[in-house]
């Protein structure tokens, strides 16, 4: 039967899945652990042509809900064409590609789900659960039950699937979800580490990795999660949004026109002082305030979508450029910068033409003005994001009253803005 469980294959499963390279490989050790995020393997499977036919089997067995008896049909006549000789017995080896592949895909895909922001605020709990393997592993056995934070560090290795075979899973649970089933939140089980050595066959050699008590080598990350690290934008080191005071220069423009809107930005919001946070705080600090606002956090990054249905990964890897520790934007003003995102006055999006890569990109502005308590001009915060990276600019000065330099910053095609009084 499937190992879907119990569900139809889902977008999230899929393009994960899609989003792998082929490469061919001669043993299961060639690629380790995270590098399976972008990256699909079948071992002993060295030529290009055999590797296509198999990867659109694994495809199609995953995005159609095949079972594994259709994909050993398919597997069948694969190797009959290709006239490959594998290692190990038709049953073991079928059973192993296919079922690791949708494990793992299913996992990646429901670990994308959960960096849903909104999904997170109601629940904010990863559950273990046993699966119903024929000979469980007793550490295995001892997680069921395990509640923890899904922020919590001990996910970012013990998240299903945690070995050959493996069927346990992961649920995002509730607080009331957590007393009705006569649980309790943590602690996170103790780790322990030990030495294991792999590739005793493998034609280099073999060697020595250090893994989790419990979860096979290769298994101890979360299956997706370096895609969706790696999919932070980084901070921007050319291109900076216009200066306050500055002369505007030119913005080079396809496809879409610089068109100027009608009407000014509708008028600042209110909002309490306590946005700008207090001076003195360690960069951490100011940087965690940030990721909290988006139900992210320094080890594990969130999806935020914004008012038009575009999406932003939100991480720590956003502050990764910066150079000696010094952030783009003033700490202090980053929960301004979390405004721009989350309750923008106005969305403007252009295409740039980027010389030095000669091609174009998709830039998003998000643009908005608060009205603080007690300050006598209203705070400007601007974020930009584009395939490059973003930029932003957060401040308490006379420029979020400037008409010439609001205009400057309103270049473009508008998407999106605040009705006055929202």
């Amino acid at each position: 039967m499937s190992v879907s469980y119990g569900s139809l294959p889902f977008k999230e499963q899929i393009d994960y899945f899609k989003g792998k390279t082929s490469m061919p490989s001669r043993a299961w050790t060639d690629l380790y652990a995270a590098e399976h995020d972008w990256a699909f393997v079948v071992a002993g499977a060295t030529r290009r042509d055999l590797l296509t036919d198999m990867r659109g089997a694994v495809e199609k067995a995953i995005a159609t809900g095949r079972t594994l008896e259709q994909f050993r049909t398919d597997f069948d006549r694969i190797v009959s064409q290709h006239g490959w000789e594998y290692n190990g017995g038709r049953a073991w080896r079928t059973q192993t590609i296919f079922e690791t592949n949708l494990r793992q895909s299913y996992n990646a895909g429901r670990e994308a789900q959960m960096a849903d922001p909104e999904l997170r605020k109601a629940r904010p709990y990863g559950l273990y659960r046993h699966g119903d393997s024929a000979n469980p592993r007793p550490q295995h056995l001892a997680w069921n039950g395990t509640v923890l934070p899904l922020d919590d560090a001990w996910w970012s290795t013990h998240t299903p699937q945690n070995g050959w075979g493996c069927k346990c899973k992961k649920f995002m649970v509730s607080a009331r979800d957590v007393e009705r089933m006569g649980l309790k939140v943590g602690p996170a089980p103790v780790v322990e580490y030990e030495s294991r050595v792999i590739g005793v066959n493998s034609p280099n050699g073999p060697r020595s990795v250090r893994v989790p008590l419990g979860i096979d080598p290769g298994f101890e990350h979360a299956p997706g999660q370096s895609r969706l690290s790696s999919a932070v934008p980084p901070l921007r080191a050319h291109d900076p949004l216009p200066t306050p005071g500055a002369q505007p220069s030119p913005v080079p423009s396809v496809g879409l026109p610089n068109r100027r809107a009608p009407g000014p930005l509708p008028e600042p919001r209110p909002a309490a002082v306590s946005r700008v946070m207090p001076e003195g705080l360690a960069e951490e600090e100011y940087v965690g305030r940030f990721l909290g606002e988006f139900g992210a956090t320094e080890a594990a990054p969130a999806v935020f979508r914004d008012k038009v249905g575009d999406s932003v990964v939100i991480g720590r890897g956003l502050f990764a450029d910066a150079k000696e520790g010094a952030l783009k934007v003033r700490g202090r003003h980053l929960l301004l910068l979390a405004d721009a995102l989350q309750e923008p006055d106005e969305v403007w999006v252009r295409l740039e033409w980027m010389a030095e890569q000669n091609k174009a990109v998709l830039r998003r502005r998000y643009i908005s003005r608060l009205e603080l308590d007690g300050e006598a001009v209203p705070a400007l915060a601007v974020f930009e994001v584009g395939p490059d990276g973003w930029d932003g600019i957060a401040t308490l000065t006379q420029a979020s009253t400037d008409p010439e330099y609001l205009e400057q910053l309103r270049i473009g095609v508008r998407v999106y803005r605040r009705l006055d009084g929202d």
